[in-house]
């Protein structure tokens, strides 16, 4: 073999090693993400959850609803299958030059010049970012019901060099009043100068509430900061804030469900087949390796992903069968409630049907149009819990608390 050829096989097969590499890597990052998102202990994936309050700060699970009993099918061929289920002026025109004299016959009657009158400059459009409506939505970029929110005030208009940064768990937002007195998500621009930043630490996502240490160490680092800049800084009353966080997170850990439906096939799913009628249906692969059915704001309305937790890739999906699916419903992050997990049920139904599937719970019992029924009434339930609450599902607050 020439040199030539033998540079070609150890080229070949460094891009086989780094293919595989990567899709190893891919998988473990799935996995890890997975377990962080859906990992829980629970017997059953559907109704009738006890009221447990996971959200205290020491646990990230969630629990799940739990269907009562339904008998158990007698079929030998599912039985043989047992798999492990996861849970963004014209400038004017320059005068011309005055034109060169013009001889005018002696007998001529002379040229009377009009007066000529510039135009004045056009007004400047009001900037869209200058209007009440939107200064309105960048100040709800901090709700107090949600967040810590501390003022700094500078005794000069400043200018930011870089944006403070604060080592806390839990989510900080910034926006900044400029010495306009117009209120902006706070950035690095120069020429910028503001008078006040808003700082907000959200107090309550699936974490849990904020304790009083990670408050307590937010304040130190806002008050340095502010410091640092010769400003003053305020802040609310420390304990109304951590007691109303402990109740939110209570109210949460109360509606937060991930319902799952898992589809058992008598024969393993091609990957090929699966992809054509996912995406048949609407749905997306997306980077988090399942497919996805987006509502018009690009937030995931339901999900459908392998039930071993291994993600899907074009690799995977061309070479591969999948003898079991997971249709994914995070009931909180949904907006359109219960007509969306109609839709969802819908379409499990429908791949059920085209694959020879048959739909179970996480202990592998049939889902009948019943027990549909029941999941159903009780996200009725939750959905009323949530309005009464003034938070919608699958709005801002939702999905910031949900997250």
């Amino acid at each position: 073999m020439s040199e030539l050829q033998i540079g070609i096989l150890v080229l070949a097969g460094a891009v086989v090693g780094l293919v595989y590499g990567f899709n190893v890597f891919q998988e473990w990052r799935f996995r890890k993400r997975t377990r962080q998102a859906f990992g829980r202990n629970h017997d059953d994936v559907l109704l009738n959850v006890p009221k447990n309050n996971v959200r205290d700060g020491a646990r990230t699970d969630r629990l799940e609803p739990v269907l009562v009993d339904v008998p158990l099918a007698d079929d030998d061929d599912f039985d043989a299958f047992e798999p492990e289920w996861p849970p963004e002026p014209p400038t004017p025109a320059s005068r011309p030059a005055p034109a060169a004299p013009v001889a005018v016959p002696r007998m001529a009657p002379p040229i009377e010049m009009e007066p000529v009158t510039l135009m004045d400059e056009p007004e400047p459009t009001p900037s869209p970012f200058d209007s009440p409506d939107h200064q309105a939505l960048v100040v709800a970029m901090l709700d107090p019901s949600l967040d810590f929110i501390a003022e700094v005030v500078f005794a000069q208009p400043h200018e930011l060099a870089a944006m403070p940064r604060f080592n806390v768990a839990k989510r900080t937002q910034i926006i900044g009043r400029t010495e306009t007195g117009l209120w902006k998500p706070a950035e690095v621009v120069p020429g910028t100068r503001y008078k006040q930043l808003n700082v907000g630490l959200q107090l309550v996502d699936r974490g849990g509430a904020v304790t009083e240490q990670e408050l307590s160490s937010f304040c130190q680092q806002v008050a340095r900061f502010a410091e640092e800049h010769e400003a003053s800084v305020s802040f609310p009353q420390r304990q109304q804030k951590l007691v109303a966080a402990r109740e939110l997170d209570r109210f949460c850990a109360d509606v937060d469900v991930l319902i799952g439906i898992n589809l058992i096939a008598r024969a393993p799913i091609e990957g090929t087949r699966l992809r054509v009628f996912a995406e048949s249906a609407g749905l997306q692969l997306e980077p988090d390796g399942a497919f996805h059915y987006l509502a018009d704001s690009g937030n995931t309305l339901y999900s459908l992903a392998s039930a071993d937790q291994v993600p899907f890739t074009l690799h995977s999906l061309l070479d591969k069968s999948f003898p079991a699916l997971t249709l994914l419903f995070d009931v909180p992050r949904v907006a359109g409630g219960v007509e969306v997990f109609d839709r969802a049920v819908q379409f499990a139904k429908e791949l059920a049907d085209e694959f020879g599937a048959q739909l179970v719970d996480d202990n592998r019992r049939p889902l009948s149009d019943i027990g549909l029924a029941r999941i159903r009434d009780q996200l009725i339930r939750i959905y009323g819990n949530m309005d009464d609450r003034g938070i919608a599902p699958g709005s801002v607050a939702a999905l910031r608390l949900f997250a």
